[in-house]
């Protein structure tokens, strides 16, 4: 496998056709694409650490006024609205997903790539897509639901040592698990297969290139890992001035400089957005033109005679 070429041939796939980084935002939705957040130093005095039982009673029993007032249904409502919008978010990431592997296939065989067509094609294989997606996240928490059965004895009889290797274990396996994710969606995407077939040709595939598509793993999770960093580190200076507020302690500057962080925030919201449906588009494709490389029935013609120019 050439690494070397399926690297360099993703970017220049996603430099060429930016229609994909809409792509990539939206595919982003359901797998994470950026982690807003930071934490604040904040020392409390020691008066402040000081636990009252008065006052979880205290909040108890206004918490039990506010369910039997009523507040049920709001908590409720709320925990509904979460549901649905999560849903709503993981079904527009597998269609970005889907939009993303299919825009890559077209580009890479020198076909237009355009929004409109793009999303009608991604919309006729949202159905099956979902399915997929919804089968592998079954298949994790099955998997954890009889590890939580089995850690209790195996904690006990190995004197914890046990639960310390699953520990281990699960790092190198969770990594490998999102490979198989990758390879089966563009299985299903490029193959036209079904869910079956999308599933046992990703482990076939695995099986088969266990060596290529490990190096590859590693190659762009390193990789994801060092931009991800790059990308918390404006996020990092924007919070600055918040933080230095807090520390002032100051409640005249705390207000200004939880305002200008928050300007900033929103105004550096839009670059990050870019940069994730670039990054989501670059990893989806190295992870197609993998597929393509590595399938032998797969038609890579168009990347590797390119590769000779």
């Amino acid at each position: 496998m050439d690494f070397g070429l399926v690297l360099r041939r993703s970017w220049e796939l996603i430099w060429k056709n930016k229609v994909l980084w809409i792509f990539g935002i939206l595919a982003s939705c359901s797998t994470g694409g950026g982690n807003f957040g930071g934490g604040f130093n904040y020392q409390m005095s020691p008066g402040d650490t000081q636990f009252r039982p008065e006052q979880l009673d205290q909040w108890s029993r206004d918490f039990e006024t506010f369910v039997n007032q009523g507040g049920w249904a709001i908590i409720l409502a709320i925990f509904c609205a979460v549901i649905l919008i999560s849903l709503l978010f993981w079904v527009i990431g597998i269609f970005g997903k889907v939009g993303l592997i299919k825009g890559i296939l077209k580009a890479d065989a020198g076909s237009a790539v355009s929004f409109r067509p793009l999303a009608s094609e991604s919309w006729g294989m949202l159905g099956s897509a979902l399915g997929l997606n919804f089968v592998l996240i079954l298949i994790p928490l099955a998997f954890l639901l009889v590890l939580l059965i089995l850690a209790i004895p195996i904690g006990i009889f190995t004197f914890g040592i046990g639960l310390i290797c699953l520990v281990c274990l699960f790092i190198p396996v969770a990594l490998a698990y999102g490979v198989y994710t990758e390879l089966a969606n563009v299985a299903l995407v490029r193959d036209q297969r079904g869910v079956g077939a999308a599933l046992s040709g990703a482990w076939e595939l695995i099986r088969a290139q266990f060596a290529p598509l490990a190096a590859m793993a590693v190659v762009l999770l390193v990789g994801g890992f060092v931009v991800g960093l790059i990308l918390l580190l404006p996020f990092a200076a924007v919070a600055l001035p918040a933080i230095l507020s807090l520390a002032s302690r100051d409640p005249n500057a705390v207000g200004g400089g939880l305002l200008t962080s928050g300007i900033l925030f929103l105004i550096l919201l839009p670059f990050y957005f870019i940069a994730t449906g670039i990054i989501q588009g670059y990893l989806h494709s190295a992870w197609t033109l993998t597929y393509l490389q590595l399938t032998p029935s797969a038609p890579a013609k168009s990347t590797r005679a390119k590769a000779k120019k």
